[in-house]
């Protein structure tokens, strides 16, 4: 578990936040019914290029892609199939990350495309936003992460929506993926892991409207929903400081 702490590495973590706050939102606003998937990849290549960033989810595992693209059951992993292009109605969950100067940031938002939504998924969207709405407002007042993963399942019972068994984030910094796990059943961290300033970890709430559980797509890459219920998948970088919780891929 590695702790930024160093002011060279705050400043890259931060700036590395900033460039997937920018990607995610032109990405988002790009997003129309008829849009080919194939076009999100090429701008989000374009953006990370742009602002002089490798694209880290290219070299995870072979994955090969600046971006994943999550549809409707899909909960997270989906590659940007060429084949394919959102439709009207569909909830979407995109997932990029950004490195500057080898320190990286991650982040993925989830949205419908056109109107009106599908039943269920305003509150699924609400939902899973309040994850991290809720644990950054109570970051001054935890001492654990196990405290702090308490809320993922907690707001997800008050928004009458369920946890996806298995699935979280982890830590973040010099690597794109690293120590301390962080599930999204509390119950699945096996120690006590103390909120310690320098800490650096993804967040990735994955709520849907039904099952718990979760199967894995032909291509080997996309995970769903067991049931074929929708799914939502939010995911930001949190700083832990002396002060409480800074995120650091937020809206600015």
């Amino acid at each position: 578990m590695g702790l930024l702490k160093n002011q060279s590495d705050l400043r890259a973590l931060r700036q590395a936040g900033k460039i997937t706050q920018t990607v995610l939102a032109a990405l988002q606003a790009h997003c129309q019914p008829g849009t080919p998937l194939a076009a999100l990849e090429q701008l989000a290549n374009q953006l990370l290029a742009q602002h002089r960033s490798t694209a880290p989810f290219k070299s995870f595992n072979g994955f090969n892609h600046a971006i994943c693209v999550s549809i409707n059951e899909e909960i997270v992993n989906g590659p940007p199939s060429r084949q394919r292009e959102l439709q009207a109605g569909d909830l979407v969950s995109i997932a990029t990350a950004a490195e500057h100067r080898n320190i990286h940031a991650k982040a993925a938002r989830s949205f419908w495309v056109g109107s009106p939504p599908q039943p269920g998924l305003p509150d699924l969207i609400a939902g899973t936003n309040a994850v991290i709405q809720r644990v950054v407002a109570a970051g001054p007042s935890l001492q654990t992460l196990n405290e702090l993963l308490a809320i993922v399942p907690q707001t997800a019972q008050d928004f009458g929506l369920t946890v996806i068994a298995g699935l979280g984030g982890s830590g973040i910094g010099k690597q794109l993926h690293q120590a301390p796990d962080v599930p999204n059943d509390p119950a699945d961290l096996q120690t006590v892991i103390p909120l310690t300033p320098g800490l650096c970890f993804t967040l990735m709430p994955m709520l849907s409207t039904g099952s718990t559980q979760f199967t894995v797509a032909e291509d080997g890459w996309t995970f769903l929903t067991e049931d074929g219920s929708l799914a939502a998948h939010v995911a930001d970088t949190l700083l832990v400081t002396e002060y409480g919780l800074e995120n650091i891929t937020g809206s600015p």
